[in-house]
């Protein structure tokens, strides 16, 4: 597609989704349509650059390879001429993927000017991840997932960790936010906990229950998302865990919906990736069709959040050296990112990983005992947090 197509296609598009979305001002007046009007888009070597003067003078550089277009644009005339073939506008496969992607550029562009969500704008953000998720649990096969080889497998830190630090979970208070297929809600109740699976998916939570049952227990359904936790204000829980979840959500909002809700002693247990590393990065970049446009991994400054929450956090960090092998997935095996969640490959192929998984996990280990500022290029944190 020439580029000039792909430019107009482009800014035409991202004004269509941005106009549909309604934003509040933080620290300042100026409404969205005359932020939108004073919008300036320049191609620049094959990415798209926003420029701004109001509210304060900033920019944002965009690479256009998640949008997808016709071959002469995302125009409306294209979409309607499908019509005449029995395909409905509504229907069409390339505008319903450019309006996830779109979406998700509009929340990064609003945030990083200023503005906040609106009641209907986190209505539209959730409606989004809701058809994923749901999309998602469809596609999958519950009953060929080891729960306990997933979370025991060597390639699994993180859940190991967790496990460790928890201790005994015999007859625990427990709620999973954001549990997607279960093979964490299943892994605790099949260790004694009593459990509550959340997710705003209803076909995860269906998922979830499908994958306890086939394993011999019994989880608690909690339709909700994550910044909306719907539970009563009696409702409290000895542990709370929120795996691979906090780089979908508003995070200092969602931290402030899950304290109440643990008791006395309780512990808050999350784990995300981080933003910084340059090799997952490009994995990322490549990865959009199994990854949600509006995720953020998670940066320093969302890390000293818990803070502000919780009178005693912790942190872990995991994968640096140990990385390698997903290099080796990409270049040597040459798999492709998008039909395969490497994340949940290398669970079920830990064993024929170990031998190269664990001299990487000591050279982890040594290394970031040494330089802990590397930290911050590992994939995954943990944070295990207190009141």
């Amino acid at each position: 597609m020439p580029k000039k197509i792909k430019f107009e296609s482009f800014k035409s598009r991202f004004l269509v989704e941005a106009s549909k979305c309604r934003f509040t001002p933080q620290g300042h007046r100026l409404a969205w349509p005359d932020f939108l009007r004073g919008l300036f888009f320049l191609y620049d070597k094959g990415n798209v650059l926003l420029s701004w003067q109001e509210p304060m003078p900033n920019r944002m550089l965009f690479e256009p390879s998640g949008a997808r277009f016709y071959v002469r644009g995302d125009s409306d005339a294209t979409v309607q001429r499908q019509v005449k073939d029995g395909l409905q506008a509504s229907e069409d496969p390339i505008r319903i993927s450019n309006e996830a992607y779109f979406n998700g550029l509009v929340l990064s562009l609003a945030e990083r000017a200023g503005f906040s969500l609106s009641k209907d704008g986190v209505a539209s953000r959730l409606e989004l991840e809701r058809t994923f998720h749901d999309a998602w649990a469809e596609s999958e096969d519950v009953e060929q997932i080891d729960v306990r080889g997933s979370n025991e497998v060597c390639t699994a830190p993180e859940m190991r960790y967790i496990v460790k630090r928890l201790g005994d979970l015999k007859g625990k208070r427990m709620l999973d936010v954001g549990c997607g297929l279960g093979e964490a809600s299943v892994y605790f109740a099949m260790l004694g906990a009593e459990v509550t699976s959340s997710d705003l998916s209803q076909g995860m939570l269906d998922a979830t229950s499908h994958l306890a049952k086939t394993n011999g227990v019994a989880v608690r359904q909690h339709l909700a998302s994550a910044e909306d936790m719907g539970l009563a204000p009696a409702d409290k829980f000895d542990v709370i865990y929120a795996g691979n979840l906090l780089h979908h959500v508003d995070i200092d909002a969602t931290l402030s919906r899950i304290r109440p809700h643990l008791a006395d002693n309780g512990v808050l247990v999350t784990w995300d990736p981080l933003a910084y590393n340059p090799a997952i990065n490009v994995y990322r970049s490549m990865a959009t069709e199994v990854r949600t446009p509006d995720e953020h991994p998670l940066r320093w400054s969302d890390i000293r959040l818990f803070s502000q929450h919780f009178g005693h956090v912790e942190t872990r960090y995991f994968w640096l050296f140990t990385l390698i092998i997903f290099v080796v997935m990409a270049l040597a095996q040459r798999r492709d990112p998008n039909k395969e969640r490497f994340w949940k490959v290398i669970l079920k192929e830990g064993p024929r990983w170990a031998w190269l998984y664990r001299p990487l996990e000591a050279m982890d280990r040594l290394i970031l005992s040494v330089l802990p500022p590397l930290r911050l290029l590992c994939w995954n944190v943990v944070v295990i947090a207190r009141k």
